[in-house]
């Protein structure tokens, strides 16, 4: 019966289980073709942006499909140099993949995310979600992600003015990107030093730097890197006071046709440049054309005006854009410092962040104990009601095999009781065989069949504390056996009532088996209470003594 129940419940658990997984799959040919651009879009990017366009998003199901949609959606925008996705987009993927023990997407995943905070000015938790993806990298190889984690740590810490940090971050990037022979990641990655170290003041080594990346552009002809490395060099070589080489640079331009933007910064230069050599008018003029640009920038232009009227010998004019020039530049200094410090915003986040964490933990773990303690509740409640079951089913056997016995002791009690005993138990003992009968042949629900359980159990005790039959069961034996039952309590007075009602079942002509049923008791319990019986009454050498311990003899 149990076996039945348990059986229905696993196949009804295997049907809902089958459902859900039915209802939280994604089409497989929407899956597919996600693969398949997952596969491209490093080396085929446009090709992975035309096939990821067909997909359907809605075809996508289940979180952890759908997160890596979006890792594969903002890996192939970001080789394709398309920036469009928000902090909206990445965040559900970045909360999905956060905890996750997949290390390859993980660390991927938070550098997506990383990239879009970054761009949206959000510096501390893109440095929280690129310290994670370092996390994840430890147990992966993935030595381009390594090196392209850490040039992005390295232009954060520079847009938060940490630029010791930066330098360091760049030089762990360029090792990585050296050690693949990634060229054009190295150049870019030197370049970015380059800058930093003018930052830093260093600027001999931003010499170097940015000297060994513009090699790289030209023997590449990469005309945007040229013009990005030669606009760092301005800067550089008129830090340096050093015009010759700010000429040279400037010329480099016109060499290599790489003006594509900056154009008023290369203008600003090319004033002090002639300023230097002497023509103040065409310095001014170019200063002013370069102030009409759409793309400059005041506070450097006035620097310029500072450095114009300097070489020009115009000391006062030269003291005026000068302070103006400290003022502009004290502005900006007192916006960075008015902005929280990057590495305090990055711990307080990080901090957060484990709390979080720990929150999920001890949730995980009040969860995994409440679950431990339902299954360990519906486990007992399960067993004992198998208990149950075995139990009812031991009993009955016993019942079962009590009511052939006492059938038995019925046959074999004395003829000349037989007939007033079996008036007294047989209709109790024909009640008790039909309740068996009807528990094994009753078809009914469960609860009916412990019913009939039930009844068979209040009959036996019924037949065990039926006062009136055992006083009509001595009667008759004092009749048909000469008052033995009346001697025996008359000459032994201080027995126990126990020990009345085991002689009595003996007088009767019970066995041992059959009295032990009435009494609650085992056949050699019942062998040994006679014994006592014996002992007692041949200790007290009363008048029918032999006569009773005869009656007493144990019999099979």
């Amino acid at each position: 019966m149990y076996r039945q129940s348990l059986k229905n419940i696993c196949i009804l658990s295997a049907i809902a289980i089958a459902l859900l997984c039915a209802s939280g799959c994604s089409k497989r040919k929407a899956m597919e073709q996600l693969y398949k651009a997952e596969a491209t879009a490093e080396h085929n990017p446009a090709e992975a942006l035309s096939i990821i366009a067909s997909i359907d998003s809605d075809d996508i199901c289940g979180k952890h499909n759908k997160a890596r949609y979006t890792l594969v959606l903002s890996e192939t925008l970001y080789h394709n140099y398309i920036d469009t996705l928000s902090e909206a987009t990445t965040r559900p993927m970045m909360e999905y993949y956060l905890d996750s023990e997949r290390h390859d997407e993980r660390a991927r995943a938070l550098y997506q995310h990383a990239l879009v905070m970054n761009t949206q000015g959000q510096l501390a938790e893109a440095m929280v979600m690129l310290l994670e993806a370092e996390q994840s990298l430890q147990h992966i190889d993935n030595t381009k992600l390594t090196g392209l984690i850490h040039r992005t740590k390295g232009d954060i810490y520079s847009d938060g003015c940490l630029f010791a940090n930066a330098l360091e971050s760049y030089r762990l990037a360029r090792d990585s990107f050296d050690t693949l022979g990634l060229s054009y990641h190295s150049a870019s990655v030197t370049y970015d030093m380059g800058g930093t170290m003018i930052q830093l003041r260093d600027f001999e080594g931003a010499a170097q730097a940015l000297n060994e990346a513009l090699t790289y552009g030209i023997t590449e002809d990469n005309r945007p890197f040229i013009c990005a490395v030669l606009h760092e060099l301005l800067d550089l070589s008129i830090y340096q006071g050093d015009y010759e080489a700010c000429l040279e640079y400037i010329n480099a331009f016109d060499k290599h046709d790489c003006l594509l933007y900056g154009e008023s910064h290369y203008h600003a230069m090319c004033a002090m440049v002639e300023s230097y050599y002497g023509d103040m008018h065409k310095a001014l003029a170019m200063l002013d054309e370069a102030m009409t640009m759409e793309d400059s920038e005041w506070a450097d232009l006035e620097y310029a005006r500072y450095i114009i009227y300097r070489n020009g010998g115009a000391s006062s004019e030269a003291l005026y854009w000068n302070e103006k020039s400290k003022h502009a530049q004290d502005r900006l200094m007192l916006s960075v410092l008015e902005q929280p410090v990057l590495n305090l915003q990055v711990d307080m986040l990080r901090q957060s962040l484990d709390s979080e964490r720990r929150e999920k933990e001890l949730t995980a773990e009040r969860n995994t104990v409440i679950f431990i303690i339902i299954a360990l509740i519906i486990t007992a409640i399960v067993a004992y009601a198998i208990y149950r079951i075995r139990r009812k089913e031991s009993e009955l056997a016993h019942y079962i095999e009590m009511v052939s016995e006492l059938r038995d002791t019925l046959d074999s009690i004395p003829k000349d009781m037989s007939s007033s005993v079996s008036e007294l138990y047989r209709d109790r003992f024909s009640e008790l065989n039909e309740l068996c009968d009807i528990y094994y042949d009753h078809e009914g629900s469960t609860r009916n069949k412990s019913l009939v359980f039930n009844k068979l159990t209040e009959t036996i005790e019924a037949i065990k504390s039926d006062n009136h039959r055992l006083s009509e069961l001595e009667a008759t034996v004092n009749n048909y056996r000469g008052g033995i039952m009346q001697r025996l309590r008359e000459q032994m007075p201080k027995l126990s009532e126990r020990d009345m009602r085991v002689a009595l079942y003996v007088f009767a002509g019970f066995s041992n088996r059959a009295i032990a049923i009435f009494i609650e008791s085992d056949p050699v319990s019942v062998s040994k209470i006679r014994y006592n019986i014996k002992q007692k009454i041949r200790s007290a050498n009363i008048a029918d003594g032999e006569i009773l311990m005869a009656a007493l003899t144990d019999k099979k």
